[in-house]
């Protein structure tokens, strides 16, 4: 199958006019729904409030794709459609209804948002942090340098470098050798202890 490509705006069209599609889906099944139980000015009395008051709250529920939203749309609705009380009785009541299924949809949203939030925090919080030898714990460094299999002598030079931070002269004096060998040596510890590979 070959991909075609369109713009930024030809997208936002073709998104725009899947959201119409859905929202005019709806609203023709539960219009017919409504005839079909015999509540039409109920269901009007229901729909309309529900998209007066919908834009006070700052959040709606939104479901992850639109095959959810419209049996979630439909359920919702087909239900207050039945259980509102006849137009002789009451036209407050389905007012009243449309009202406060836009306030749970609000209520759910910022339920929705908080729990992404906290995933997301959750997420970042769990994810390893790539090892530093400049910001570690001396016990950090000793579990790397076993995780690599240095050997002793090793894991105490990084130990040196890192955390006690010793000058390298101090160290070439100790192992009788060129401080520039000392100096290679350290970075050759860093690059292979900072390695995620």
């Amino acid at each position: 199958m070959r991909k075609i490509k369109v713009t930024r705006k030809q997208y936002e069209r073709i998104v725009l006019a899947y959201r119409i599609g859905g929202f005019l889906a709806i609203l023709g099944l539960l219009i017919g729904y409504s005839f079909l139980v015999g509540k039409p000015i109920e269901f009007a009395l229901i729909f309309l409030p529900y998209f007066a008051t919908k834009g006070f709250y700052s959040r709606q529920y939104h479901a992850s794709s639109m095959k959810q939203c419209l049996i979630l749309s439909i359920v919702i609705f087909a239900v207050a459609i039945t259980l509102t009380v006849p137009k002789d009785f009451s036209i407050c009541f389905s007012l009243l209804f449309g009202v406060l299924i836009a306030f749970a949809s609000c209520k759910v949203g910022n339920t929705q948002a908080k729990i992404k939030e906290l995933l997301a925090f959750y997420e970042e919080a769990t994810r390893p942090k790539p090892f530093n030898v400049d910001t570690c714990t001396e016990a950090e460094l000793i579990d790397r340098c076993k995780e690599l299999r240095l050997s002793q002598e090793n894991t105490d030079l990084a130990v040196e470098f890192f955390i006690r931070k010793t000058k390298q002269s101090a160290i070439a004096d100790r192992l009788c050798v060129d401080e520039k060998s000392v100096t290679m040596r350290k970075q050759r510890l860093k690059q292979k202890l900072n390695n995620q590979d």
